[in-house]
């Protein structure tokens, strides 16, 4: 699939075949790179783009709502495009980063990748022994256990510049992701195997059986965005065993990200039919409640 990119200005647009022309992302200038970010004011969004739960109840059950503040947090679109800081490439509706191995974003990229279309948004990439890389007779992965160095040179050759790759990168990733419905789903798939693995590592680490799911959604999202430094497991702890858990909780770094915080708080506010529902650890699944 061919993208004609066209730059405006600061802003970068894509078209395809007689498809109207979309909105890749603005020009960012952030500690000295260069980037793109479609989280910019007037962004011309689609109805694709938004994250709503009950879109995905059917598919994901209680997760499509455990998930939702979260996602919330991190803009709330599929299409969400940030290729201007240390991660070289972020994209989702959970803000997958490149930067880490075995992280996010190379595992929704392995998941889009083995997808029918996947030959026809990006046909210099495939799968190798399970790894992202670069087909030919030769495969050259792009990724290992302990790095990504290859994979976000892909996708964002120059950090101190905008190029064409870059930007074909993510204009093949937006459309894809809008009109293909099995591309959202990727991106939900990988957001509840992530969060699946954040509660029982949380369970682990704490020795607890159950937790309930207002509290786990705070430790989701502790651990999806990485807040609340050294120590992390004494400090939760000690909420647990506060006269208020949840606000006890949401107060874990919360100093230089109150604004995230603020909406998290909100956002669980809204959703008082989690009250009677708990994660299992026995099971691995929910137990409890109206969903």
């Amino acid at each position: 699939m061919n993208f004609q990119i066209e730059q405006r200005g600061r802003d970068y647009w894509a078209r395809t075949g007689q498809e109207p022309c979309f909105f890749v992302g603005r020009r960012v200038r952030y500690q000295g790179r260069l980037g793109l970010s479609n989280a910019v004011p007037g962004a011309p969004l689609v109805a694709a783009d938004a994250y709503r739960a009950q879109d995905y109840t059917e598919t994901f059950g209680i997760w499509a709502h455990i998930l939702a503040p979260i996602i919330a947090c991190e803009g709330g679109r599929f299409t969400a495009l940030n290729s201007y800081d240390r991660a070289a490439f972020s994209f989702g509706v959970g803000q997958f980063a490149a930067h880490v191995p075995e992280g996010y974003f190379v595992c929704l990229m392995r998941r889009l990748l083995a997808l029918p279309e996947a030959k026809s948004y990006f046909p210099e990439l495939g799968l190798a022994k399970g790894r992202i890389a670069r087909v030919g007779t030769d495969p050259q992965p792009l990724e290992d256990a302990v790095s990504t160095a290859a994979l976000m040179a892909w996708f964002n050759p120059d950090a101190a510049a905008i190029d064409a790759a870059e930007v074909q990168a993510a204009a093949r990733l937006i459309h894809w992701t809008r009109t293909r419905p099995a591309a959202r789903r990727a991106q939900m798939a990988q957001m509840v195997v992530s969060a699946r693995a954040h509660i029982q590592r949380a369970l682990q680490k704490l020795s607890l059986a159950s937790l309930a799911a207002p509290y786990c959604i705070v430790l989701i999202d502790l651990l999806h965005h990485g807040r609340g430094g050294g120590k992390l497991w004494p400090k939760v702890a000690a909420a647990l065993d506060a006269a208020d858990p949840l606000a006890a909780l949401l107060a874990i770094g919360a100093g230089q990200w109150a604004g995230r915080v603020a909406q998290l708080r909100a956002d669980i506010a809204t959703m008082p039919y989690l009250g009677g529902v708990s994660w299992d650890g026995a099971t691995g699944d929910w137990r409890g409640g109206p969903i």
